[in-house]
């Protein structure tokens, strides 16, 4: 009898473990406030009145021969004509670039393709920062042959500009936000964002607008400087903060 018994709890004990689920229980947990700082959001300008520091004075020449070693020997032959010109009147090397060499057959009858001559074409640029040498740089480019001679003015020292501009609009723009945050009673955080926006033709190009007509009398007598007027090299830029958590 006790064996049977025990072989009746057993078996029960067994069927127990068997069929009874696991019980699962969810403990709670305490979640932090998650409080997100305010923000604030400056802009700082800077402007600067931009003027030419140097010239660049493009020439093309241009020589015709019945064969193309014929032109181009021609061709060299006003190249150095030319060198050797701006070089007399303290023209360094270095600041003469050559480019554009072309060598084009010139026809009489293009649909017969009748071949009348070669002709040799190069470009020379040669920059200077004295402006008053730029008739005499023209008078040696045209005794040498020169068809063509245009003349741009243009900023040598933009990128170191654009630094400074960048520099300037930054300050601006940190100021301000310290001024507002001690107006208003609450302390800055850390810098979340930085945009910046460039506005004026400075900006993208080195050279200098060609002013014609009455454009350049329009202009005021104070903005007006050798090389066109004076051009704003001018920057925004956006900053974004994060306040502190206390403020």
């Amino acid at each position: 009898m006790k064996k049977l018994l025990a072989g009746l709890v057993l078996a029960t004990s067994v069927a127990a473990c068997t069929e009874r689920a696991p019980q699962v229980i969810a403990i709670p947990q305490t979640q932090a406030t998650d409080v997100r700082p305010g923000a604030m959001t400056v802009t700082g300008s800077a402007t600067l009145e931009v003027s030419p520091d140097c010239a660049d004075l493009t020439m093309t020449l241009s020589t015709d021969g019945a064969r193309p070693a014929v032109a181009a020997t021609a061709l060299s032959k006003k190249q150095q004509e030319v060198i050797d010109a701006m070089k007399k009147l303290g023209i360094e090397a270095a600041d003469m670039k050559i480019s554009h060499i072309t060598l084009t057959p010139i026809y009489k009858d293009w649909q017969q393709l009748k071949l009348v001559t070669y002709r040799a074409e190069i470009t020379i640029t040669a920059t200077t920062k004295q402006f008053d040498q730029i008739a005499a740089m023209m008078e040696a480019g045209a005794n040498a042959g020169a068809t063509t001679m245009t003349s741009q003015f243009r900023r040598s020292d933009l990128p170191e500009l654009k630094k400074k501009v960048r520099e300037m609009a930054l300050k601006a723009a940190k100021e301000k936000a310290q001024t507002t945050a001690k107006a208003l009673g609450i302390e800055l955080g850390r810098v979340t964002t930085v945009a910046e926006a460039p506005a004026g033709l400075m900006w993208q190009s080195r050279y200098f607008p060609n002013y014609v007509g009455n454009e350049a009398a329009q202009a005021p007598a104070a903005a007006q400087t050798v090389g066109g007027a004076l051009q704003p090299l001018t920057l925004d830029v956006t900053v974004g903060y994060e306040l502190a958590k206390d403020a």
